[in-house]
């Protein structure tokens, strides 16, 4: 599921100019995708500059390959029309990544829960009894079956 980032026109400039169309991450190609999205904000921008009040950031929707191509392939010190731009763009793209890396952390302490709890409710097989103790014997700690068979305690 994409993560999004606000992001300036320089912004989207700077993604045009730095990201290849054939950068990819092990065999997806996230480059061409990626272009296209920046294009797209960039022609929004252009549509947009008539306007009176038009926004001075634009929603741009990021996978964490897309993450990962942005944050290998523009530099802190990118600047385009005197701007520095590299810097910012990347502090944005580092939270996704970061939002990105807590979801797994969370996904696998769940699963992690999850297991333990499943090993926690499973009942005692006969490979858990110590083998000392015969099989038909109940384990120490466990109530009998049959209440009326346990010797009262004296009050």
């Amino acid at each position: 599921m994409p993560k999004y980032i606000d992001i300036s026109e320089n912004e989207a400039w700077a993604i045009d100019h730095t990201i290849r169309h054939t950068y990819q991450d092990g065999q997806q190609n996230v480059g061409k995708d990626l272009l296209l999205k920046a294009m797209n904000i960039v022609l929004e921008f252009e549509e947009r500059r008539a306007q009176p009040y038009a926004s001075q950031e634009l929603p741009l929707a990021l996978t964490e390959a897309e993450c990962w191509a942005i944050d290998h392939q523009i530099r802190c010190d990118v600047t385009l029309n005197d701007k520095p731009v590299g810097r910012n763009l990347l502090l944005k793209v580092f939270r996704l990544l970061t939002e990105y890396a807590n979801e797994r952390d969370s996904q696998l302490g769940v699963d992690t829960l999850d297991t333990l709890a499943d090993l926690l409710r499973r009942p005692p097989s006969e490979a858990d009894r110590p083998s000392d103790q015969p099989p038909d014997e109940p384990w120490p700690d466990s109530e009998p079956d049959d209440p009326a068979a346990t010797p009262e305690r004296p009050t």
